[in-house]
């Protein structure tokens, strides 16, 4: 079926302009010290490009039913293979290894490729928090408040950093992650938080994958402080799970188990990736494809088979999986390069 076109560049347009918007401050530079005004400059650069994006939002609000957007993300997964780079189709390169849940996932087709490539890019080259320490100082060595602002930010307890080898590359890799999470999270909130694409999902342990707590029909509940909202996370029993992006079925209902596309993990340089993980999203998978099959066996006639995945279940790595198109328009072009001299449009290409 034909793509919903309002919809896909809407969303593309925004992804860009909520990019721009981490590039209207300088994220860090003394972040210690300014925190107040780091808050205020971001909350200031979100509001000039809400004002711009009005019309861009009302195209993507516009009414499309529950069948409808189920076969447009359908068929975005299909013109997804022919985006897919050869390190992507053939899982080669950063695998973390070779077990088969990894391998799926990697070559999963997923819709909105070229929008996660776009975010990943920007969280990519975004300044990385300076943490001014003196050779040889460790980060115990931080005064007691400047400890705080850390562990916020890294998402992690004071007794978890101490078991951490690579401070410096952990750190890196948490602060790409959080940006890109801002970035999602601010293109669910100009869309009234009804984007196709919700970061950090919390699911309950896997005994039954509670649903995702809300905080109105389709946002998502955020504990966490303003510097990092994501983190705790609503559900903290040992097993609970926050997928880096997910892509319900129907944006405009509340997020559950009966409402899910795709899982997609997104990996930057440095960052593990371990199967057990993937494992843990598969079980949830079928975990909601019973309560889809169960759902859809009252109107089910006979002959009818049930529903054979909950959702997709893909893995994302930044930058060996952005999306390769040959035939792009220039409509939407970024000819910054990143700070590895990569170059290319807005959809990620290299």
């Amino acid at each position: 079926m034909p793509l919903p076109a309002a919809v896909v560049w809407g969303v593309i347009e925004v992804t860009a302009a909520a990019v721009t918007t981490y590039e209207m401050y300088d994220l860090g530079k003394s972040l210690y010290e300014d925190i107040e005004k780091y808050d205020r400059n971001l909350d200031q650069a979100k509001d000039e490009l809400r004002k711009k994006i009005e019309a861009i939002k009302k195209e993507i609000g516009q009414n499309i039913d529950e069948k409808a957007e189920r076969g447009f993300l359908a068929a975005m997964s299909e013109q997804d293979r022919g985006m897919q780079s050869e390190n992507t189709r053939n899982a080669k390169g950063r695998a973390g290894n070779s077990s088969p849940e990894i391998i799926a996932a990697i070559k999963q087709t997923i819709p909105f490729r070229k929008v996660i490539g776009m975010v990943c890019a920007q969280a990519d080259k975004t300044p990385a928090i300076g943490l001014r320490r003196k050779k040889g100082v460790t980060i115990q060595d931080l005064p007691k408040a400047k400890q705080k602002i850390l562990l916020e930010l890294l998402a992690l307890s004071a007794e978890e950093l101490a078991d951490i080898k690579d401070i410096d590359q952990f750190i890196l890799v948490r602060l790409k992650q959080l940006v890109a999470n801002f970035i999602f999270e601010f293109i669910d909130e100009v869309l009234s938080w009804r984007s196709p694409l919700k970061a950090e999902v919390c699911f309950g342990p896997p005994a039954k994958f509670d649903d995702p707590k809300l905080a109105g029909t389709t946002r998502l509940l955020r504990t966490g402080s303003k510097l990092n909202p994501f983190y705790p996370a609503p559900y903290r029993q040992r097993g609970s799970c926050s997928a880096d992006l997910v892509i319900p079925d129907y944006r405009k209902d509340p997020l559950k188990k009966d409402n899910l596309f795709a899982i997609i993990e997104i990996k930057f340089p440095g960052d593990s990736i371990k199967t057990e993980q993937f494992k843990n999203y598969d079980r949830l998978a079928k975990t909601a494809a019973k309560i889809k099959t169960d759902a859809a066996s009252l109107s089910r006639t006979n002959g009818q088979k049930g529903v054979g995945t909950g959702c997709r279940v893909a893995l994302f790595r930044y930058p060996e999986d952005v999306a390769v198109d040959q035939n792009e328009s220039s409509k939407h072009p970024d000819k910054t390069p990143d700070k590895e001299g990569r170059r290319g449009n807005r959809g990620g290409n290299r």
